[in-house]
């Protein structure tokens, strides 16, 4: 008897797979080194507002503008980064599943 797919036993009561959901377990998407870029820029957007907002507070409008821009490119930038590798994941995961072969009995 072959088999195309992967032989799995199914489950006896129809209760769902939770050993195998498809979506990021928690604290997948941390290590996935991918991610990591985006992260560091919005930590960089985040760490740089302090300074931007002090500088505005102390009357210096010409730095606070400057400081504000890169923290407000950093956000964008690592916030984008992020988005963008999570749409891209679906498809890395789809051309992993087609690559892997079955074994043929």
């Amino acid at each position: 008897m072959a088999s195309d797919g992967t032989w799995e036993i199914p489950p006896l009561d129809d209760a769902p797979d939770i050993a195998r959901t498809p979506g990021p377990q928690p604290g997948e998407t941390m290590a996935d080194t991918r991610n990591w870029a985006g992260f560091v820029l919005v930590g960089i957007g985040l760490l740089t507002v302090i300074p931007a907002v002090a500088l505005a507070a102390l009357g210096a409008r010409g730095w606070a503008l400057l400081i504000g821009f890169i923290a407000c490119v950093a956000l964008a930038a690592g916030a984008a980064l992020l988005v963008l590798q999570r749409r891209n994941q679906p498809a890395r995961q789809q051309g992993s599943e087609a690559k892997q072969k079955t074994a043929a009995w």
